[in-house]
């Protein structure tokens, strides 16, 4: 095999795995930080209000929910039953569950047990500018660049071997 190819060949696929890398810059983020899935403490009922508007979460990351003794991480639907606490939803009912952040809007989490809603054992998540997409929406930006970086590398093989 001529080396100018192997050369190429090596080039174009350094390209494409760059090129997938950073297409998936997700990051799990571990809700309450070192806390974790807890009672706030010191009744501090916005805790995980703070903790949320002080991170930006993108398409493609995670929440990973972490505690100890006797809670969950139920998903409610809306805002409505996030203010609410309602306790019917979605639940995630043991610890080191990560849940994926598949698209744009928010995502509302409550612990159900007892009232640790009430207690400001709930988190809202805006997830990249909060809308969510329409029903018919484009791929997500990992699936994306990976079908850019293997088109590109078809493109560039095609046209230098022409």
């Amino acid at each position: 095999m001529d080396k100018h190819l192997i050369r190429f060949m090596i080039l174009t696929i350094t390209l494409t795995l760059t090129l997938l890398e950073v297409g998936n810059g997700a990051t799990t983020f571990t809700v309450g930080d070192s806390l974790g899935w807890s009672l706030p403490p010191n009744n501090s009922i916005d805790f995980y209000q703070n903790w949320s508007a002080n991170h930006t979460f993108q398409i493609g990351d995670s929440l990973l929910f972490n505690w100890t003794g006797t809670h969950t991480a139920t998903e409610v639907a809306n805002k409505e039953e996030y203010e609410n606490c309602t306790k019917m939803g979605i639940i995630l009912a043991s610890s080191g569950i990560s849940t994926l952040l598949s698209q744009n809007g928010t995502r509302y989490f409550v612990c159900s047990v007892g009232t640790h809603c009430e207690q400001g054992m709930k988190v809202a998540v805006k997830v990249g500018n909060g809308i969510p997409p329409p029903l018919s929406a484009a791929p997500s930006l990992p699936a994306a660049s990976f079908l850019a970086a293997i088109l590109y590398s078809i493109a560039i093989l095609f046209f230098t071997h022409v």
